[in-house]
């Protein structure tokens, strides 16, 4: 629970459905929206103290890489031409191991539809995935991944991401982790998420790419969940679990260009630094 709790804070790190939307479209009294920033640094303090810092790279205006400071995730992204083709995504579990999950991208129409890749955990094996992105005209529908076992090709698990909007923000999130059928029965895991009582204001990470959003969101969930299909920032945020219902509410302060630079709840507070 002490995860789904910090899980709880983080969530708020949701972005706009576009890299390019809604430069111009908030109308806050006393805010800019002619300035258009990326995001450089995201400071999380959990209510215990924990900090960690992620840091965002660009190289010529394009992500590049997000690495935290205390070494227990990264990605590292390559293009071709302005498409990510694919994302390299390295942290530790529990115990300490290293994962290393390899996504290679698949497009159509300009929009992200099929990952497939490996996903390594030390001195555990070799898995392989596949995942589909649907979509409802220009907002993400569902999120079905796929694992296997690479070296027998048994199937393992499922991950399915169902996700409902109301207008521009996301209102809810279903994540359910569904174990393949074996002589011991495992019930799947699943997150409830409602989302409510959003700002008019920008979310820090409207300038991200998509398909990275679409791929942190499905296989970070602990960091990145819902990692960026909102347009603006909620308050409220709901989660029921297997065994806990949880309710969180947020509050934030902002620069004068529209951007949150410090959002506090019960469970810790996060700060960001922006790059124009």
């Amino acid at each position: 629970m002490k995860k789904i709790c910090f899980l709880i804070f983080v969530l708020f790190i949701i972005a706009s459905c576009s890299p390019n939307q809604d430069i111009n479209g908030d109308y806050l009294r006393g805010v800019s929206y002619t300035t258009i920033k990326n995001v450089k640094t995201v400071t999380t303090v959990g209510a215990a103290g924990d900090e960690i810092v992620a840091t965002y790279n660009y190289t010529g205006g394009q992500l590049t890489s997000v690495t935290s400071s205390d070494n227990s995730f990264s990605y590292q992204l390559t293009y071709t031409g302005d498409d990510i083709t694919k994302i390299l995504y390295k942290s530790v579990d529990d115990t300490g191991k290293d994962i290393t999950n390899t996504q290679v991208l698949t497009y159509s129409a300009g929009k992200l539809t099929k990952s497939e890749g490996d996903v390594v955990f030390a001195g555990s094996g070799t898995f392989t995935s596949s995942t589909i992105y649907s979509y409802d005209g220009d907002k993400i529908k569902s999120i079905i991944t796929k694992v296997k076992d690479k070296a027998t090709s048994s199937e393992r698990y499922t991950i399915q991401t169902d996700y409902g909007f109301s207008g521009s923000n996301v209102s809810n999130f279903k994540y359910s982790l569904t174990y393949a059928a074996g002589p011991i029965i495992q019930p799947p895991i699943i997150l409830n998420i409602t989302l409510s009582n959003y700002d008019s204001y920008k979310n820090p990470f409207g300038t991200l790419p998509m398909a990275f959003k679409l791929v942190s969101a499905q296989f970070d969930l602990e960091n990145n969940a819902l990692y960026g299909f909102s347009k603006n920032n909620y308050k409220t945020t709901n989660i029921k679990t297997n065994t806990d219902n949880t309710t969180v509410n947020f509050s934030y302060s902002y620069d004068t260009d529209g951007y949150p630079i410090l959002g506090t709840s019960s469970a810790g507070t996060v700060s960001f630094q922006y790059v124009k």
